[in-house]
């Protein structure tokens, strides 16, 4: 077995790791939680309603409701509060599209459309007097009697690191602390980062009382997840020294997949949607580093030298499909109720290759749950101006099974004219995120709340 291999394999087996190095697998496969206006005004529930550059995005089939073309531009502000403090603006969706009306009243449709998705908390951080697990004592207890090559081999970066930074020792058969004394400060911090773009191309065809619609969607995701804990007070040669450690990981990932969808009538005033979206493979990037650093204080040759561990890896992995269904009541020019189900399975075998790498991808797969995805909207008309709102609840932010799910409330209002749109939403959304403390091992709770206003305006081409 070679010894990428067994290092990865130590991402999977080390228990406070399981949860957290592997999180750039399966974040990029959250659901987008970004798009126009008028779709986060309503939960995101316009897959059997259209007229909507984001609902594209979800059913191709809904670019066939445009009669005429359009372009739209959004923007979007974001405010988080509680356990993921952040603020920010970005534009997280375009849309170009055109319709050709057949003499026989079928329309043909193209659309283009991108959509982007940020999660960039400031850091969760923890800083404490009353130490109760020391690094060093967590390193000693994940070595036990292993050599420093076997801590290495088993995927234990820990104490490997520490052992060549000199904070401990080899007799032969056991691992001992250089610097001793639990420590009388910690100060810890623990950053998640996610960016995730799509561009897709879409055509639909639409009849009176049918659309098909097909879509190829270019997907692009970058993560990064960090977590840094120094701690000061360890004794050694008469000096209180300081012990600082950085785990970082991240990759890139992208590919395309295609995307398929119909849209129905049923009677006069019924909406009915599926829609599929492909399985296929992301091409990764993954950059492992783990950092060993002395504080600024200490003095040279006593206590800890610098030391890095890294590893760089090109993999194919899964980028599951999902499916999903609609059902919407429109009530003639006065508004809608919608409702909206997706379901995404959780990948056997996330890592498809090398070959070497499919038996860690099965121990992935066992940490990965399904995701379920439910979205009630409705709109009110009253002239050239709408009212809406929305509930949107996931179970899970992503596939991996510590990842808490979401709910999303929101509201929004529009004005149209003949050649113009505009269209404003504001949206809050409940975290209750949580990770595995590094060295204590119990559940760090870190709930959130995040804010989000989000404006839309649209011109019609003819």
């Amino acid at each position: 077995m070679s010894r990428i291999l067994l290092v990865t394999l130590g991402l999977c087996a080390s228990s406070w790791l399981s949860g957290q190095s592997l999180w750039h697998f399966t974040s990029r496969l959250t659901q987008p939680w970004a798009g126009s206006a008028r779709y986060m005004a309503t939960g995101g529930a316009l897959s059997s309603l259209g007229n909507d550059p984001s609902a594209i995005l979800d059913n191709p089939a809904t670019a066939a409701t445009y009669r005429a073309g359009e372009i739209s531009l959004t923007g979007l502000y974001r405010q988080s509060i509680g356990g993921m403090v952040s603020q920010g603006a970005y534009l997280p969706a375009f849309h170009w599209g055109s319709a050709i009306e057949g003499t026989d009243g079928s329309i043909i449709a193209f659309s283009l459309d991108t959509r982007q998705s940020r999660f960039q908390p400031s850091p969760w951080s923890e800083y404490g007097t009353d130490i109760g697990t020391s690094q060093v004592q967590s390193w000693l207890a994940q070595a036990g009697n292993r050599s420093p090559d076997e801590c290495f081999n088993e995927g234990l970066y820990g104490p490997y690191a520490a052992y060549q930074a000199y904070v401990l020792e080899y007799d032969g058969q056991n691992l001992y602390p250089i610097m001793l004394g639990d420590p009388s400060l910690r100060s810890m911090s623990f950053t998640r980062s996610s960016v995730q773009n799509q561009v897709q191309g879409s055509v639909a065809v639409r009849t009176n009382r049918i659309s098909f619609g097909g879509a190829l969607e270019y997907y692009q995701a970058k993560t990064k997840e960090s977590t840094y804990i120094s701690e000061y007070g360890y004794a050694q040669d008469s000096y209180l020294l300081t012990i600082a450690s950085r785990q970082t990981d991240s990759a890139v990932s992208g590919g395309v997949r295609m995307r398929f969808g119909f849209l129905g009538r049923v009677g006069e005033g019924t909406r009915i949607s599926g829609f599929l979206h492909a399985q296929s493979l992301a091409t990764t990037r993954w950059h492992y580093r783990y950092r060993i650093m002395p504080g600024p204080s200490n003095p040279n040759g006593v206590g800890v030298e610098p030391f890095e561990l890294y590893q760089d890896e090109n993999l194919k992995l899964i980028q599951p499909g999902s499916g999903g269904m609609g059902i919407a009541q429109v009530f003639g020019s006065n508004g809608f109720l919608s409702a909206e189900y997706r379901f995404t399975p959780a990948p056997k075998r996330p890592i498809q290759s090398p070959l070497s790498f499919m038996g860690i991808g099965e121990e992935i797969a066992a940490e990965l749950k399904a995701q379920h995805d439910m979205r009630i909207g409705a709109e009110w008309r009253q002239d050239a101006i709408s009212f809406r709102a929305g509930i949107h609840h996931a179970s899970r932010a992503s596939h991996f099974v510590e990842h808490s799910g979401f709910t999303q409330f929101s509201m929004g209002m529009g004005v149209r004219n003949a050649q113009s749109f505009f269209d404003i939403a504001l949206s809050t959304q409940f975290r209750q995120g949580k990770i595995i403390h590094p060295l204590e091992g119990y559940v760090w709770n870190l709930p959130a709340q995040e804010w989000m206003l989000v404006a839309t305006y649209s011109v019609r081409l003819r």
